[in-house]
């Protein structure tokens, strides 16, 4: 078989050295590292915002004050959370962010309050009767990918939920988030990562991404400022919606610096 140098070096080759060559450079490795994004899943929404069932999912570690704390040192469990919870009632246990906006406001990574003002509002139909948190730090991506993710995905389709919106703390809980979400989206669900990190959302294959200007432990907006955190909300929603194509961010003008 000849090789790249070897075409590079002779003035001319035959033509069927170029085409055994060309049919064999899939096989040839880059020296530089390159992430591959996952494979494409998209499920179009096929019913306006106002008849839809919402979930939303996180990473960040929320949990009931009364439930068992996630190990922060690395968890693959989940909570369930009843969407009638009382948002005092809730709190986080993570190690790989500041917890300090989430302890002032836990809607600013989990926006419960939020959500059952939208469906009072006639913005979004209903919510289902529970949602599921984790710990997406310290992630083992094989047990998200072929455990958590599933089963997540599938209680939350029992419920009849049409859209799924999620967040993550940490960069490697972004990860975990994506990968939770990509199971809902391929299960059947149109979903969205709020991501404070972007980029690492869409490396890791999330179906749709929205972006607002805010450190990670905030996704859903400063924490106590609600018309920021409806704002972000609705967007994500209506990109949902309006989402051309998988892997799509939308990019969102609200910005929050913690501590400055």
């Amino acid at each position: 078989m000849i090789s790249l140098t070897t075409i590079t070096d002779r003035s001319a080759v035959s033509f069927t050295e170029m085409i055994n060559w060309l049919n064999n450079a899939g096989s040839m490795q880059s020296e530089i590292f390159v992430p591959i994004t996952p494979k494409p899943v998209f499920t179009e929404l096929k019913k306006p915002l106002s008849e839809c069932k919402v979930a939303f999912i996180t990473a960040g570690g929320i949990h009931r004050k009364d439930q068992t704390p996630f190990n922060t040192s690395g968890d693959f469990s989940y909570r369930t959370i009843s969407f009638d919870t009382p948002s005092d009632m809730l709190m986080v246990t993570h190690g790989g962010f500041d917890n300090s906006d989430i302890n002032k406001d836990v809607n600013a990574m989990f926006p419960i309050d939020r959500l059952h003002e939208l469906v009072e509002e006639g913005f979004i139909g209903s919510l289902p009767a529970e949602t599921y948190t984790f710990m997406g730090g310290g992630g083992n991506v094989e047990k998200f990918m072929n455990e958590t993710g599933p089963e997540i995905a599938r209680k939350l389709k029992e419920q009849g939920v049409d859209i799924v919106l999620c967040t993550g703390g940490c960069g490697t809980c972004h990860r975990s988030a994506t990968i939770v979400t990509r199971c809902c989206e391929e299960a059947g669900m149109s979903c969205c990562v709020i991501a404070a990190l972007p980029p690492i959302a869409r490396q890791q294959g999330a179906p749709r991404i929205t972006a607002p200007h805010v450190p990670i432990g905030s996704n859903a907006g400063e924490p106590n400022n609600v018309p920021m955190q409806t704002a972000i909300i609705k967007e994500s929603l209506e990109w949902v919606r309006d989402c051309p194509s998988f892997n799509q961010t939308k990019l969102l003008p609200y910005e929050y610096r913690h501590n400055v």
